[in-house]
C-alpha cells in the first residue's frame, strides 16, 4: 500500500489570498537586501491586487493591500511601505466600556424613566394647568405600566401617592382628576371570556338545539 506523508500546514492568516501568497510574504523576511526586499514586496502586493482588478489602481485599495501584507506577515517584516506602517492594535481595538446605569429602582412596575419624567414636570416653567394635564397623562401611563407588571390595575389613590413620592412631593393630584380616565378591569382584562360568552351557542350545538326545541314547543 502507498505510504502517505502527513504535511503540517500553517494557518492561513487571510484565506482569500491563498497559501501561495502567504508563502511569498513569509519569504520576504528571508531577503537580506532591503532594497530588493521592498521591490519584492511591491510584486507580492501586485499579485494580491488580482483579487479585485477593477480596484487595483485606487489609493484606498492599495492601502488595504499593504495592511494585509503586514497582517499575513504577522507584523514581523521590515519593509518600507508607501503608507503608514500598521500595528496589531489597529486591527483589534478594545471597545470602550458602555456605561450601564446600575442604580436601584424603588418601584419597578413603573420603570426607570418615571422619576426623570416627574422631575421634568416639577422643574418646567409651564403653567399649573399644563403641569396638571401632563401629570394626569403620566398617572395614566403609570397605571398601565403597573398592569403590565402586576396584571392588575392599581387604584387612583395608589397611583397618586406613588407619583407624589416619586416627584418628591412636587406633584399633587386629586383623585377626582383620574375618575374620567379609569380603565375598568372587567372590560379589558379577559376579552376571550366575552367572546366565549357571545359564542356559547355556536360552541355548543346541543345547547342551540335545545333552545330551538323549546321555542318550537312554545310556539
Amino acid at each position: 500500500m502507498p505510504q502517505y506523508q502527513m504535511v503540517n500546514k500553517t494557518r492561513l492568516m487571510l484565506p482569500e489570498y491563498g497559501r501561495n501568497v502567504q508563502r511569498m510574504v513569509r519569504y520576504l523576511s528571508t531577503i537580506e537586501d532591503r532594497t530588493l526586499r521592498n521591490r519584492q514586496a511591491e510584486v507580492v502586493v501586485g499579485i494580491m491586487a488580482n483579487l479585485s482588478p477593477h480596484r487595483r489602481d485606487t489609493e484606498e485599495f492599495q492601502h488595504m493591500l499593504w495592511d494585509h501584507l503586514f497582517m499575513i506577515a504577522d507584523f514581523n517584516i521590515n519593509i518600507d511601505p508607501p503608507f503608514p506602517r500598521p500595528t496589531p492594535d489597529l486591527f483589534s481595538p478594545v471597545p470602550s466600556r458602555v456605561p450601564y446605569n446600575q442604580g436601584y429602582i424603588s418601584q419597578k412596575q413603573y420603570g426607570r424613566s418615571i422619576k426623570r419624567m416627574a422631575r421634568e414636570i416639577v422643574q418646567s416653567d409651564d403653567s399649573p394647568q399644563d403641569k396638571e394635564a401632563v401629570a394626569v397623562n403620566m398617572a395614566k401611563f403609570m397605571r398601565q405600566k403597573s398592569y403590565e407588571y402586576n396584571n392588575e390595575f392599581p387604584s387612583n389613590e395608589v397611583v397618586i401617592a406613588d407619583l407624589n413620592a416619586i416627584s418628591g412631593g412636587g406633584i399633587n393630584l386629586d383623585s377626582d382628576t383620574l375618575d374620567n380616565s379609569r380603565i375598568e378591569q372587567n372590560r379589558t382584562a379577559n376579552p376571550r371570556t366575552r367572546s366565549n360568552q357571545n359564542n356559547s351557542g355556536q360552541n355548543n350545538p346541543k345547547k342551540g338545539q335545545q333552545h330551538n326545541r323549546k321555542y318550537t314547543k312554545h310556539k
